[in-house]
């Protein structure tokens, strides 16, 4: 009997193992060519489903006299990601998307061989940290079909909403967006597991989700900030003894003065200073010590929210810097003024 996609189900089908044999039945079933137990590795068009993102378009797709700008290329990782958004995406028809889970998008990637289809589909989630860096929203994948037109599609369960709310950028331009994502691609690549970028993008992210408190998302701040201080630590080969970074100074088994410890504000100078910044945070050293320590505030609201504002520009800054980005972009705490440039 001749083998056909539909006899298959849409599961969620996660490994290479899983899809070359499902391959090989339908290559057997229908006499295509090829060696029995191996899968062609011949490229195939892969197709990926991808949530929350509500840039614009830079490209245009033509259809007999019409056309829409709705296709953003990114050239990431030595391949070519051809991002298409839905029409009320393009068509700033937003208001029933945004602040709820939206499948946004469809990205495909052409000649994909079985045994790339992973490491395609890690681009394409590297692709998405630094979207939802830009959009300050969870950008995220949760699912593909592969072969595209198969039938054969993996998803996942996810969570996030999609936001317009203070991006890094103008997110409508989907010119601005596919440069910032093109220069910043190799460098997050190279320190996203060993400065835990993930986890600051989504901190930033998780404080900016509707009706969130003044208080939790300056907490979410700071806790951005500290693991950006840790991994930067870490990264320099600081000795960490006894729940402290310790600088060359400090004798394990002897006396040792406070001094011999390093500060979070020396930490995040050093930090700073790596990327040619500087930043005074008595003030908001001492919002961050009153809402771990206490929980609460004595300051007032315009207050804490003018902290967490300079909190947040510092880190978008600093992010940016890091990740070698040049150009301009919007900040934080003064979204509809002038923008900055690096």
């Amino acid at each position: 009997m001749s083998a056909h996609w539909s006899n298959y189900p849409k599961a969620a089908i996660r490994s290479t193992v899983q899809i070359e044999a499902i391959i090989n039945i339908f290559m057997a079933g229908d006499g295509m060519s090829g060696t029995a137990g191996t899968a062609d590795q011949s490229g195939r068009e892969l197709r990926v489903f991808v949530a929350n993102c509500l840039m614009g378009g830079d490209e245009i797709t033509r259809n007999g006299n019409n056309w829409i700008r709705d296709r953003v290329v990114f050239n990431c990782g030595d391949r070519r990601f051809l991002f298409r958004q839905k029409p009320e995406i393009v068509n700033n028809q937003l208001l029933q998307l945004k602040d709820r889970f939206a499948e946004t998008t469809e990205v495909v990637v052409t000649d994909v061989a079985v045994s790339d289809l992973q490491d395609v589909l890690a681009v394409i989630d590297r692709i998405c940290w630094l979207l939802s860096f830009v959009g300050t929203c969870r950008v995220i994948r949760f699912g593909y079909e592969y072969p595209n037109g198969s039938g054969l599609v993996s998803q996942q369960s996810v969570s996030g909403i999609g936001r317009l709310s203070r991006p890094v950028l103008d997110i409508r331009d989907g010119k601005r967006v596919k440069s910032l994502v093109e220069q910043t691609y190799d460098k997050y690549t190279q320190l996203a597991q060993v400065r835990k970028l993930p986890i600051v993008i989504d901190y930033l992210a998780q404080a900016e989700v509707p009706s969130q408190v003044i208080e939790v998302k300056a907490v979410l701040a700071f806790v951005a900030l500290e693991c950006l201080k840790h991994t930067f630590a870490v990264e320099k080969g600081i000795r960490y003894e006894k729940g402290a970074f310790r600088k060359p100074t400090w004798v394990p088994s002897g006396k040792n003065k406070k001094s011999d410890t390093y500060t979070f504000k020396e930490l995040v100078g050093m930090m700073l200073g790596s990327v040619n910044m500087s930043h005074n945070l008595d003030a908001s050293y001492r919002l961050r010590n009153e809402l771990i320590h206490s929980g609460f505030s004595s300051e007032s609201f315009n207050r804490r929210r003018e902290l967490y504002e300079d909190v947040y520009d510092l880190i978008r800054e600093y992010m940016l810097r890091l990740l070698g980005y040049r150009g301009r972009f919007a900040l934080y705490s003064n979204p509809m003024g002038d923008t900055a440039e690096i």
